[in-house]
């Protein structure tokens, strides 16, 4: 009798093996690091504008559309809430504004991902949404322009504006996974997000000089706002 109970326990342990496994091996089993700094760059779409804003539209009365680059150093302490800090500067395409941003960010995300780390069938990318919510500076100086426009003469590389205050974002990312020593790691993600740098902040300036030197309005409010492309790397 006790020969057949060792004999049926043996033959349950086997079938158990072969069916986790595919064969007598066990099934592999993997971990998932979601506490990592990361770095990224990214191209920015900036406007500054005191009265009226619009996206992509030239035509839109005190706005000024500029291209920049954004630099970005984060961590996440796990999958759901991160700190990110970014710095960011226009470089191009600037008609009055020479404008520079610094934020600091609380990053609450959700990532839409499988859960399941006990089988090779694991995403091995995913999307996540996330906000930001921080608080930063915002600093527009008079610019000589790239293009026909420029800042009124006597703001050209003189502060216009200098905000610091509370700012917010909104964004989504699309994230590669990598395997290395059992350990699912995230490594590259591209991104892109709106981020509110200023929102009427106080002024006491002219803005525009339409080649003509008939815009004399001195404005009271200036607002500065973005959209960023980019790609950040976790380590």
């Amino acid at each position: 009798m006790k020969k057949l109970v060792y004999s049926l326990v043996a033959a349950s342990a086997l079938g158990s093996s072969v069916f986790a496994g595919g064969d007598i091996l066990p099934a592999a089993v993997f971990s998932q690091d979601d506490s990592d700094f990361y770095i990224g760059v990214g191209m920015v779409y900036n406007r500054t504008y005191a009265t009226e804003s619009g996206w992509f539209d030239n035509a839109t009365p005190t706005q000024d559309q500029t291209g920049g680059l954004t630099g970005i150093i984060g961590y996440n302490y796990n999958k759901y809430i991160g700190i990110e800090g970014r710095i960011s500067g226009t470089f191009w395409e600037r008609d009055y504004a020479d404008l520079k941003t610094y934020s600091i960010f609380l990053k609450p995300q959700y990532r839409f991902q499988e859960d399941d780390t006990q089988s090779d069938d694991y995403d091995d990318a995913y999307v996540t949404v996330y906000g930001l919510v921080g608080f930063g500076n915002s600093h527009v100086e008079g610019s000589g322009g790239d293009n026909t426009y420029s800042a009124w003469p006597d703001v050209i590389g003189q502060e216009i504006m200098s905000e610091t205050g509370f700012q917010w974002g909104l964004g989504v990312s699309y994230t590669f996974v990598d395997i290395d020593d059992g350990v699912r790691k995230n490594t590259w993600s591209v991104f892109v997000d709106y981020t509110m740098t200023a929102n009427d902040a106080d002024i006491n300036s002219r803005l525009y000089d339409y080649g003509n030197g008939k815009d004399t309005t001195v404005y009271h409010k200036l607002s500065t706002d973005g959209l960023t492309v980019g790609i950040t790397y976790t380590f």
